[in-house]
């Protein structure tokens, strides 16, 4: 098996449900691009360690929170079986569960088991240009430490060294090195977003124009009568419309967004 660390995160684009089990969307490497990723993958719902592990990293969720880094959890199970776990047994969580029907993450990320259709219980770190900082594949007999994962995501923010048992709050071994400047924003207007309070994807968008400093007028659907009005007009149904210039972008495609704002 070849290792990922050092290298481009595998893409991948599955179903999710939301960690109260109430919503279904779909989930890609894309979608976390800007921000750091903890990506665990666990072997099987209604299983006995698993759940611990679930409700750790929930329990710590606002610590990952604060650090810039969003959770997702994965295993082979469906999406309803996800939600079925959520409602009887496991309880809400703080972050999605992503469902992996047809194993080609868990191969992809190197930590499936073919003979059984699980995933090992792997761990990665990915930092907000998607590579692959930190990995770790271990036993299923075994659950991982929460506040070792913690620690070591704050040991990689401090672009620095850090020594045997660094601790969150220490000092690394060397000053660390300057964060690179962000890329100015080749579109110098100001963008248009519809969007609707609960709706992920577009707060999404909105961090990722905030976080690179471009200005945009935000059009609450769910009170503004001429943005329903534009919506229905254009038969547009996906979140957020996104309009820059004379573009209009219907749904989730931060792809584009950001070739048409940053050119790349």
């Amino acid at each position: 098996m070849n290792h990922l660390t050092g290298k481009k995160a595998p893409d991948f684009h599955i179903k999710a449900v939301s960690g109260d089990g109430e919503s279904f969307f779909d989930v890609s490497l894309d979608a976390y691009q800007g921000h750091w990723l903890v990506l665990f993958f666990y072997p099987m719902d209604f299983t006995f360690v698993c759940p611990t592990e679930l409700t750790s990293f929930s329990e710590a969720a606002q610590a990952f929170q604060e650090a810039d880094a969003q959770l997702l959890a994965v295993s082979t199970d469906s999406e309803y079986c996800h939600q079925a776990w959520i409602r009887n047994g496991l309880g809400p969580i703080a972050f999605p569960m992503g469902a992996d029907k047809t194993m080609t993450m868990c191969s992809d990320y190197g930590v499936l088991l073919e003979d059984q259709g699980v995933a090992l219980r792997g761990l990665f770190i990915i930092d907000p240009e998607q590579t692959v900082r930190y990995s770790v594949i271990h036993d299923n007999n075994v659950g991982r430490s929460t506040q070792e994962v913690l620690r070591v995501l704050n040991a990689l923010q401090t672009r620095s060294l850090c020594g045997a048992n660094w601790s969150i709050g220490s000092q690394p071994l060397r000053p660390a090195d300057p964060a690179p400047a962000p890329a100015a924003p080749v579109f110098q207007g100001t963008v248009r977003i519809y969007t609707l309070p609960n709706c992920s994807y577009c707060a999404q968008v909105k961090d990722f124009l905030t976080k690179n400093h471009i200005a945009y007028d935000e059009v609450d659907l769910s009170t503004d009568l001429d943005g329903q009005n534009f919506m229905e007009e254009r038969g547009y149904s996906a979140l957020p419309v996104t309009i820059i210039g004379d573009q209009e972008i219907s749904g989730f495609r931060m792809d584009l967004i950001k070739k048409m704002l940053l050119g790349h």
